[in-house]
Order: structure tokens, then C-alpha cells, then sequence
């Protein structure tokens, strides 16, 4: 039994989508034997592409090129007053993860998440529906001020990347 884990990177996730579009190409031995995979802010985005869709890890891997351009294109980049870098991001996930994308990740996708409040961190792998997985994949992904102000809130809790990688 194998697991396959993506560290949290930002915009460095276009490595990770490196390893994954190699994996689908040339590793399908290899991903057969594959579980579960993991991952944390964009390292949860490309396991859960990895997981759910692989076809689309081109679709991206242009995505992630696009949305990097528009951030470097603000004048203060993502803390640029009036950006919406998570509307961007959520709109990009949504485009990219198909219907049933929840279906395929529940119980199989684990996704580092952070409590706002208590700093405590847990990972998340039930995804009854396609919404609650994106609401997690952002919540993952959230980086306060980077990201905004407004954080993602998830049954009930606010989430939030931590800078450290210390698990509670």
C-alpha cells in the first residue's frame, strides 16, 4: 500500500504538477498501487487533480501560468487593494475539477488544513459534496493578508495556513 503526499508551495506547485504529469505519463504502475494522496495548500490541489482527473493536469498547469501572470500584473501583486486572489483561485479550481471530483477524493484525499482560532491543524479526507471540496482545497490554501482578510470558513471553522509545518 502506497501513499503520495504534496508539501504546501504556492505558486511552486507548478513542480509538483511537474511530478504528477510525469507520474500520469510514464508511472501508471506506480499510481495503480496508490491509496491515498495528500497534500497541503497547492500540494492538496494537484493531489486532488492527480487523484480525481489526471487528464486535466495540463488544463493546470495553464491555469497556474494564467494565474501567476495575474498576480505579478497587480501593482502590490496578490495584496494588491480590490485583488481577489481566492475568487480567482476558487473560480480556476472550479473550472478544473469535474462534478464527481468529491466522489472520487472522499476517503482517499487528505487535506492539511489549519484552525484560525486554535491554530490546530487536522486533515480533512470526507468530502460529501464538490462544494465542500473546494471549500476545503481553499482552506488549505489560505495564507492571511496573501490571501486576503476574509478567511475560508468550513463547517462553522475558520481555516488558515500557518507559516510552520508543525503538525498538533
Amino acid at each position: 500500500m502506497l501513499h503520495l503526499t504534496f508539501s504546501a508551495c504556492g505558486f511552486m506547485a507548478i513542480y509538483h504538477l511537474g511530478a504528477a504529469v510525469a507520474l500520469h505519463r510514464h508511472g501508471h504502475k506506480l499510481l495503480a498501487k496508490m491509496q491515498n494522496y495528500a497534500g497541503a495548500s497547492g500540494g492538496a490541489m494537484v493531489a486532488a487533480v492527480l487523484l480525481t482527473q489526471p487528464e486535466t493536469l495540463e488544463q493546470c498547469k495553464e491555469f497556474t501560468y494564467e494565474f501567476a501572470a495575474d498576480v505579478r500584473r497587480q501593482m502590490f501583486g496578490a495584496i494588491t487593494p480590490g485583488y481577489d486572489f481566492m475568487k480567482f483561485l476558487r473560480e480556476g479550481m472550479n473550472s478544473i475539477l469535474t462534478a464527481d471530483a468529491h466522489t472520487k477524493a472522499h476517503s482517499r484525499l487528505h487535506v492539511s488544513v489549519t484552525n484560525a482560532k486554535t491554530l490546530k491543524n487536522c486533515m480533512i479526507s470526507s468530502f460529501p459534496t464538490r462544494e465542500d471540496l473546494l471549500t476545503v482545497l481553499l482552506a488549505s490554501s489560505f495564507v492571511p493578508l496573501y490571501a486576503g482578510f476574509k478567511t475560508v470558513e468550513y463547517e462553522g471553522e475558520i481555516s488558515t495556513k500557518r507559516s510552520t509545518s508543525k503538525n498538533e
